[in-house]
């Protein structure tokens, strides 16, 4: 057996598979491991919908500490993000936050456009914000710390150059910038345009004879003749660049720090995310 499937926390996945769109006002915190009380299971539901109102995307919570394989969290948060049927929009964006005791590790689950959001560097800051919460027990501290994270992540908007790159092969598969306003776009022909009537404006008055009218014809009284040429070496310059590093295998957000790493899984499509212990 490749892993070792947490018999409980499937049953839940399959369960909510059959439960099909009904889950669209569903409950978003999956407490597996035990690790909230009631008190602070009911305040994360309350922030998560504070979260989807604001945003117009998802957000899970899901804990475990059944035994299986390390390295395996990705896929685990794929299959209960799919087969849970989240997401608000038609490309299901959201983030499913999970905690796996049994290997003390953290994964953040990544679909639809918060990938474009959430690239590894970013993902790798929000881990690292909560790391020390989760190792001090805090770990509704620790998801609080994560959605807060990706709520200004998402007012800061897609970061420039951003691009999604599959984490077997290290191709890049996207390359998104942030597009210009109309009103900056405006602005820019506006300035392009009185730049360009200097330039003319400036070139004719060169050549032009101060204190008269009379125009000189440069193309009728000007000659030019070529007798002789001479290459001289001058010197020889070497430019060096470094071949980047290829990707990390993982089960998702980069390493590349503008890039979001990507794989297919169950239900097709990009999943991103990424993680570690702590």
């Amino acid at each position: 057996m490749r892993t070792k499937r947490w018999a409980g926390l499937l049953a839940l996945v399959l369960l909510l598979s059959l439960c099909g769109g009904a889950l669209a006002t569903a409950a978003r915190v999956y407490d597996g491991a035990d690790l909230f009380t009631a008190s602070e299971e009911a305040a994360l539901e309350e922030e998560i919908a504070r979260f989807q109102e604001e945003t117009g995307m998802d957000f899970v919570v899901v804990t475990s500490d059944e035994p299986q394989e390390d390295g395996e969290q990705y896929r685990v948060a794929d299959e209960f993000y799919i087969h849970g049927n989240f997401g608000l929009d038609s490309e299901d964006s959201g983030v499913l936050y999970y905690i796996d005791m049994y290997n003390r590790y953290q994964y953040i689950y990544t679909r639809g456009q918060m990938i474009d959001y959430l690239t590894g560097s970013r993902i790798d800051a929000a881990t690292g914000g909560s790391q020390s919460l989760l190792a001090q027990g805090d770990y509704v501290g620790a998801a609080e710390e994560i959605m807060e994270r990706v709520r200004g992540y998402l007012r800061d908007g897609i970061p420039e150059g951003q691009y999604r790159y599959d984490i077997l092969t290290g191709e890049i598969l996207t390359a998104r910038k942030k597009a210009l306003t109309t009103a900056e776009a405006a602005v820019c022909a506006a300035v392009a345009a009185a730049a360009g009537l200097a330039f003319v404006a400036l070139v004719k008055r060169s050549y032009r004879l101060k204190g008269s009218t009379y125009s000189y014809n440069f193309r009728e009284n000007c000659d030019l003749t070529i007798t002789g040429r001479v290459d001289d070496y001058i010197r020889t310059t070497t430019t060096q660049a470094r071949k980047p590093d290829p990707p990390r295998s993982s089960g998702g957000g980069g390493y590349h720090g503008g890039g979001s790493g990507v794989h297919t899984s169950v239900g097709g499509g990009h999943h991103g995310g990424g993680g570690g212990h702590f």
